[in-house]
């Protein structure tokens, strides 16, 4: 059996080519922009935030470790496509479950999903007057809570933990006829990045908003109301200043969302615009310092 002796000469060349094309191969990589890179294996630091494609509506899920928060359901849907969607991600319980605001296009699944997983705290606002809902997904949630001897809470300022990451809720402090300025804001932020979550959030919510001083700054904006002209006033952009901003909406759905001045001002500020209209579900995936971005386009 033949064998080949390399030299000490020839042997620290190997080395040295081997070197260079590790740091070659580590330049390549590290070259690729959030856009443009996949998200690897979850390590159990990691947090993902997950903006569903649910049509002509709002779901969102976040998971940190063992953790897992849904944000909104979207419409009920004959298929259970959240459902199914929560299952194939592993889900089996909630630690959090929030409803920005009771429209059935961000509660129409609510009752399915506290019926299929187990849910540990249901957050919603606390709607008053002539506002309260008497639709009947809000009356069937309302049954469905009791029945399975669950506790609403009514939603509030407030900060919690969500595995490795810090959750902020900002809450309106006004009545208000339209539901849509009920929106609670979901703030999500794991090391240096950070989210937020908006519901049906319109312009004059999101000038109280401004006007109470809340940290509204963040790296990723999920959209007020499906990118509608009512929503992501300039003032409210200037403010979150975000890098990426997010619509959720059904393709050709009868407001015509998202709405082109929005679009326009959402990429005014925003140098990434991403819609499930086009990307389908789009996740992110954060390790603290940077994220990845994984679509189905």
């Amino acid at each position: 059996m033949a064998s080949r002796k390399v030299s000490r000469k020839n042997s620290s060349l190997l080395s040295a080519a081997i070197v260079i094309l590790i740091c070659a191969v580590w330049l390549i990589i590290s070259s690729v922009s959030p856009n443009e890179s996949k998200p690897a294996s979850v390590g159990d630091s990691d947090v993902q935030v997950h903006f569903i494609d649910i049509g002509q509506g709002d779901a969102t899920l976040i998971t940190s470790g063992s953790d897992a928060m849904l944000v909104d359901t979207g419409e009920r849907d004959d298929k259970n496509t959240l459902i199914h969607y929560l299952e194939d991600m592993g889900i089996k319980s909630l630690k959090y479950f929030i409803i920005t605001h009771p429209h059935s296009d961000h509660m129409g699944e609510a009752s399915e999903v506290i019926a299929e997983f187990e849910t540990e705290n249901i957050i919603m606002p606390k709607i008053t007057g002539d506002a309260v809902p008497t639709s009947s997904v809000y009356s069937k949630f309302l049954k469905t809570v009791k029945s399975l001897n669950k506790k609403i809470t009514a939603a509030k300022d407030d900060e919690f933990m969500l595995g490795e990451a810090k959750v902020s809720l900002y809450t309106t402090k006004e009545e208000h006829d339209n539901l849509n300025n009920y929106s609670v804001l979901v703030k999500l932020t794991h090391g240096y990045n950070s989210f937020l979550i908006t519901g049906d959030c319109e312009k004059e919510e999101e000038k109280e908003m401004i006007n109470q001083g809340f940290d509204l700054s963040a790296d990723v904006l999920k959209a007020g109301h499906h990118g509608s002209y009512t929503s992501s006033s300039e003032a409210f952009l200037k403010v979150v200043n975000p890098d990426y901003a997010v619509v959720s909406c059904g393709k050709d759905n009868r407001y015509g969302h998202p709405h082109e001045q929005t679009v326009k001002r959402l990429k005014k500020y925003a140098s990434h615009y991403y819609c499930t209209v086009d990307s389908g579900t789009i996740i992110f995936t954060s390790d603290g310092n940077d994220f990845s971005i994984s679509t189905e386009e």
